[in-house]
């Protein structure tokens, strides 16, 4: 098979914090067991402060075989922004782009793996099994679903690769910290980038996937182990005051810009858990901002792209009112995974690939 042209996103900010997993990170795409004539390797930096450009920089200069381009950007554009100065800098030949966080590990064999289900399958998205970093073949993600509610659920988090995965599936989107995506698809289903750029950070993977499902183009997760990833080292791990209202915010604004059958019902759950993320950091104000900022931006998107979305097109994960009362409402997080996990090995099941 003759191995088609490739460009590998990676963006950083103020990583300084985490350099020497971000340049092993970068050491690791480097090296890939993949004709080097046919991949390069696109950094863009956030506006960085902190000295890790400079890093990283001094790193790459160093790799004198590897096809490599470095942008430093005079404002931080977020994850949807830089990943989109990102796009529009690949090398136009290039039928594929693969995103890769600075904080995740690619295994040297993986993009060749990668790329030959792509290639199979013909799909407009593609992940693997994501590890845990540091944690024993113990999962981070197989693949992403989303529910009815607008919830992401990670399908096999924490349980040892490769669970349940035996076959290709589908799934809602492949997940950003390391995923492959076909250029094609991806200018047909979102014009000359991958991420809306207002929605900053959270809100990018998810959006794209539903977009890809929307244009008919399929999205799956094959059973090969890829990377290993240290989940939540840009935002940090947890909630913090930014990530819960930007993930409230983009989450009200995709509301608005979709079908999904239980809009009362998800305001009502986004206020629940905004509002226990964000206890003690300016509750009310910080909610009702979200929520008054998510419609904004909602109408915004609707008329500058003319947006709405389908949800019901992708593999989702469907909500019955009483499971809202009980799981959303009533709180219940630990049942609701384990729950949801019986859910997703369901889906698993019935969208394995032919």
């Amino acid at each position: 098979m003759a191995s088609p042209r490739v460009s590998i996103i990676w963006l950083n900010y103020n990583s300084m914090k985490m350099i020497d997993l971000a340049l092993r990170s970068l050491n690791a795409a480097s090296e890939l067991d993949y004709p080097s004539d046919k991949y390069e390797v696109i950094v863009v930096d956030n506006c960085s402060t902190d000295g890790s450009f400079e890093k990283i920089k001094e790193f790459l200069e160093k790799r004198s075989g590897l096809r490599k381009k470095i942008i430093r950007l005079n404002k931080n554009l977020g994850f949807t922004g830089g990943n989109n100065v990102g796009f529009r800098a690949r090398d136009k030949e290039s039928k594929y782009v693969v995103l890769l966080n600075n904080d995740a590990i690619p295994f040297k064999e993986s993009l060749e793996t990668m790329m030959e289900y792509a290639e199979q399958y013909d799909v407009g998205g593609l992940m693997g099994i994501i590890l845990k970093y540091n944690e024993d073949n113990v999962i981070d993600t197989a693949g992403d679903y989303m529910d009815e509610m607008l919830i992401s659920f990670p399908a096999g988090e924490g349980r040892r690769a490769p669970w349940i995965i035996r076959k290709p599936f589908y799934v809602t989107y492949a997940d950003g910290a390391y995923a492959l995506y076909n250029v094609s698809c991806i200018l047909k289903s979102m014009g000359e980038r991958l991420f809306f750029d207002e929605f900053f950070g959270y809100g990018d993977d998810n959006v794209l996937g539903l977009m890809l499902w929307n244009n008919n183009y399929r999205i799956i997760s094959i059973p090969k182990v890829v990377a290993t990833h240290r989940r939540g080292s840009t935002f940090g791990k947890g909630p913090t005051p930014l990530s819960a209202y930007l993930d409230a915010r983009n989450r009200i604004a995709l509301l608005h810009l979709t079908n999904a059958m239980h809009k009362n019902r998800i305001w009502l759950h986004i206020v629940r858990t905004t509002l226990s993320k964000l206890l003690k950091e300016e509750v009310f104000k910080r909610v009702v901002k979200a929520y008054y900022n998510g419609v904004k931006l909602s109408e915004v998107l609707r008329r500058k792209y003319n947006l709405f979305i389908d949800i019901y097109k992708a593999p989702i994960l469907r909500v019955s009112l009483r499971e809202f009362i009980t799981y959303y409402i009533a709180g219940m997080r630990r049942s609701l995974l384990a729950y949801n996990e019986e859910r997703i090995v369901s889906l698993i099941e019935r969208w394995k690939v032919d």
